[in-house]
C-alpha cells in the first residue's frame, strides 16, 4: 500500500475525495502548498515529512498506509521522524478497534498480529478516531509549527475523518469559524438512498451550505443509522436546520435527533 498522498499548507488531495477535500480547503481559506507522492520504501515518507517542516508548512495530511500488511509503512515512518520510539498498541485506538471487530462479529486481534497494528500508534502522536472503518489515524507537531495528520486512503474512511478533525482547526486557523455554523444530524429506520435527496433539496434552497452524509453505527456488518454533517455561514442555520429535521421526520419510518453549533456555542 502506497503511504500516499502529501500535501503543505493544509491542502491535501486524496483519490477520489481530492475534490472535495480540496475545495473544502480552499473555502477555509488555506493557502495551497505542494503535492508529494511517496512510496513504500523505508525514508520516503519521514524524508516529506521532514521537508515539509523544515520549509515551515503549517499543516500537512498524509493518506494512506495504514493497514494491517506489512507494506502499510505510514506509522513506521511517523515513529522515524518524531524519533520517540517504534509504533505500540495505545490504549484508545485499541479500545476503538476492539469496538470495530466486535461489531463485526470478530474477536479482538491477537497480540503482535497485523491486525493489531491498525490500533498502535508511535509515542508522540496522538490516535484520530475512524469514523468508518478500522484503522486509527494519526495527529502529531513537528517543530517549529507543522501538524501533520495521517488518515486512511480509503475515501469512505478519509473524508468524514478530515471533515470531522482536520477540516474544522483549517477554518479556525484560516480566521473563517467566527461566522460558521456546524450542524449533525443522525437519521435511523431509513435507507441512506432515502435521505440524500431530502438534503439535496435543502441545498437548493440553502446555496451557502455544504453537507456531507455518511454510514453510521456499524453493528454486525450492517450500518443501523445515516449521519449528517451541515456547515456554513450561521446565519443560516436556524432556518435550514428545521428545515432539514423537519424534512426528515416526514420519511415514513425515520426517527431523527441532531444538534448545530455556532461560533463554539451549542445550538
Amino acid at each position: 500500500a502506497d503511504p500516499g498522498a502529501l500535501l503543505a499548507d493544509s491542502t491535501p488531495a486524496c483519490g477520489a475525495a481530492g475534490l472535495e477535500i480540496h475545495a473544502d480547503a480552499r473555502r477555509a481559506g488555506a493557502s495551497i502548498g505542494r503535492l508529494t507522492v511517496v512510496g513504500d520504501s523505508a525514508g520516503e515518507l519521514s524524508g516529506a515529512l521532514r521537508d515539509a517542516a523544515s520549509r515551515g508548512a503549517e499543516g500537512v495530511v498524509v493518506f494512506g498506509g495504514l493497514g494491517p500488511t506489512h507494506d502499510d509503512r505510514t506509522r513506521d515512518e511517523v515513529a522515524a521522524v518524531i524519533g520517540q520510539g517504534r509504533p505500540a498498541p495505545h490504549p484508545e485506538a485499541m479500545a476503538w478497534l476492539i469496538e470495530k471487530l466486535t461489531a463485526r462479529g470478530l474477536p479482538p486481534p491477537e497480540p503482535g498480529s497485523h491486525q493489531e497494528r491498525m490500533g498502535h500508534s508511535p509515542p508522540g502522536a496522538m490516535p484520530i478516531p475512524n469514523i468508518t472503518g478500522m484503522a486509527a489515524g494519526l495527529r502529531f507537531r513537528l517543530p517549529p509549527r507543522t501538524d501533520v495528520w495521517c488518515l486512511p486512503g480509503v475515501t469512505i474512511e478519509a473524508l468524514p475523518m478530515w471533515r470531522e478533525h482536520v477540516l474544522p482547526v483549517v477554518v479556525a486557523a484560516s480566521g473563517g469559524n467566527a461566522d460558521r455554523g456546524e450542524a449533525t444530524v443522525i437519521v435511523r429506520g431509513v435507507r441512506e438512498g432515502v435521505v440524500a435527496p431530502v438534503v439535496d433539496m435543502l441545498l437548493l434552497r440553502h446555496p451557502h451550505l455544504k453537507a456531507g452524509i455518511y454510514l453510521a453505527e456499524l453493528e454486525r456488518n450492517l450500518f443501523r443509522a445515516v449521519r449528517i454533517v451541515l456547515r456554513g455561514p450561521s446565519r443560516e442555520f436556524p432556518v435550514a436546520f428545521d428545515d432539514l429535521t423537519e424534512a426528515l421526520r416526514e420519511l415514513p419510518g425515520a426517527t431523527v435527533e441532531g444538534t448545530w453549533k455556532r461560533s463554539g456555542a451549542e445550538g
